[in-house]
């Protein structure tokens, strides 16, 4: 029997999700500064990153389709395959400045990856203003998930100009597709996979009633978290074939300043920053749900040996908290439900997700295609969604050229027509936003709307600051102060008492 390598569970809404108008294709936007590499060039670029990949063999296999989708794909060798069909190249038309190169990402990302060769595509972007050159890199996301493509994306840059190609771990370079399936042995895997089907669906839909069972019974407490409502907003109406994609970058330092002030994480504050953005984005239109909006939140799977370049990530769904006005209440709500959630789900506690993954693909798909967008929103428990991605803290260079920015842009869906994705770069986090244009108006507000909540929660940082080192000096005034004042003199008790008192110990 021929050895196979069939996709897993986590990759089923990726592959049976997509239509017509969703793409299930991820993108990442390097701008490169070419200043110190006067003979940069597409030529140049493409015959480096090739040298780089040859050892990543994912870049070399294609999908093989299980008829009507009743099963998983295959990963296999693609046929004929030829690097340099993958990479291609456009001009920003005048002035090369951000507007121009987001329209033209969108344009490129707004196209299916042809699922009969490997799913990936390098696109060369020439034309910036100032002299510089992007990249555009699409890789469809049931090849990785976002922490894959920042540890590929470490195997495809340099810590210096012209260093050497470092060595790609053994998890990577060993892996290997599978051969086609034979017919019978495709037809008995996925009559194995159908018979189990029912029971796969029947124990995650066990697993997400039964601890509110045994709790209503008094038998147990419920571990899981109670289902919020999900507002309907702006956000969550169909879309459509066109995409439209906004970036911009944060400082850093300023985004820690503020997690330390606050004792939370540089997710939660991230996730308050979006919050309070699109709150103030809904007020000034007069749409503000009375409900808080909710996101889903990747969280990964990975453990920290864990250096493959697939998915190992799932999703929850959290409060952004925009029914309360003051920012400090905010970003307090966020990082409560973000601790429950992430406790939940690392406990193993199923959801809607998991049981999307108990489904074959043709069900998925069809269940997909008769959901309304407002359907879809509320079965994800998600208005839009946030992630965020670490990347290098170290400098990077493609091809000699320093990397400035990586701006990454991810999946909308219907119901879910706005998705903000994070990526650390040494001082700065750039922020890349994908939308649906009919439902997202005005979108490079929203980037100016991060930088500007940034600065109010910098401006509560400092008064808390402020305020605690207030404290701080007023306790150590007040040791010092105590340490200064003599002890009170214990008073000897009368000579008859101490006699008293010698009698009783000697008895």
């Amino acid at each position: 029997m021929a050895s196979v390598r069939q996709l897993g569970k986590d990759d089923i809404l990726f592959v049976a999700g997509e239509t017509a108008e969703v793409y299930h294709h991820t993108a990442g936007l390097v701008v490169l500064d070419t200043s110190d590499c006067p003979d940069f060039s597409f030529e140049y670029l493409r015959e480096r990153v090739i040298e780089r990949i040859s050892d990543v063999p994912h870049f070399r296999w294609r999908l093989h389709e299980v008829p009507l989708a009743l099963d998983m794909p295959y990963w296999v060798e693609a046929e004929n395959f030829c690097y340099e069909d993958h990479f291609k190249r456009i001009a920003v038309p005048s002035p090369g400045d951000r507007e121009a190169l987001s329209e033209v990402v969108a344009h490129l990302y707004s196209r299916h990856l042809d699922r009969s060769k490997p799913l990936w595509e390098f696109w060369f972007i020439e034309g910036l203003a100032g002299g510089k050159f992007a990249i555009l890199q699409k890789l469809h996301h049931c090849m990785m998930d976002g922490q894959g493509a920042s540890k590929l994306g470490e195997l495809l840059c340099d810590f210096e100009p012209n260093a050497k190609p470092r060595p790609v771990g053994d998890s990577i370079r060993n892996a290997r597709a599978g051969e086609i399936p034979d017919w019978l042995q495709m037809s008995t895997t996925t009559a194995l996979h159908l018979a189990r089907f029912p029971g796969a669906l029947s124990r995650q839909v066990f697993s997400m009633v039964s601890p509110r069972i045994m709790e209503k019974l008094g038998v147990k407490k419920s571990s899981g978290r109670r289902r919020s409502e999900t507002p309907v907003s702006r956000f969550n109406g169909d879309v459509g074939a066109d995409r439209g994609f906004v970036f911009g970058s944060l400082s850093l330092p300023d985004i820690k300043s503020v997690r330390k002030a606050f004792d939370v994480s540089v997710n939660d504050v991230l996730l308050a920053l979006v919050s309070t953005t699109l709150r103030n984005y809904l007020l000034d239109r007069g749409e503000l749900p009375e409900l808080s909006l909710r996101t889903g939140i990747p969280i990964s799977l990975r453990t920290d040996e864990d250096d493959a370049i697939s998915n190992r990530v799932t999703q929850a769904s959290v409060t952004l908290a925009t029914n309360l006005a003051d920012p400090v209440a905010r970003l307090k709500a966020i990082h409560a439900d973000c601790e429950e959630a992430k406790t939940v789900v690392r406990g193993g506690s199923g959801g809607f997700i998991e049981m999307i993954q108990a489904l074959p693909p043709w069900m998925v798909t069809a269940m997909m295609g008769v959901s309304s967008p407002e359907q879809a929103s509320q079965m994800l428990g998600s208005n839009l969604i946030v992630s965020n991605v670490r990347g290098s803290d170290r400098p990077m260079y493609v091809a000699g050229a320093r990397l400035d920015t990586m701006y990454p842009m991810s999946i909308i869906t219907p119901g879910m027509g706005i998705n903000f994705t994070c990526v650390s770069y040494v001082d700065q986090v750039d922020v890349g936003v994908a939308i649906e244009p009919q439902l997202v108006p005005d979108p490079w507000h929203i980037i100016d709307g991060l930088q500007r909540a940034l600065d109010q929660y910098l401006g509560l940082a400092g008064k808390r600051k402020t305020v605690k080192t207030a404290a701080r000096k007023k306790a150590a005034s007040s040791s010092k102060a105590g340490a200064r004042r003599k002890p009170v003199a214990k008073r000897k008790p009368p000579l008859a008492a101490r006699g008293a008192r010698g009698k009783a110990h000697s008895v």
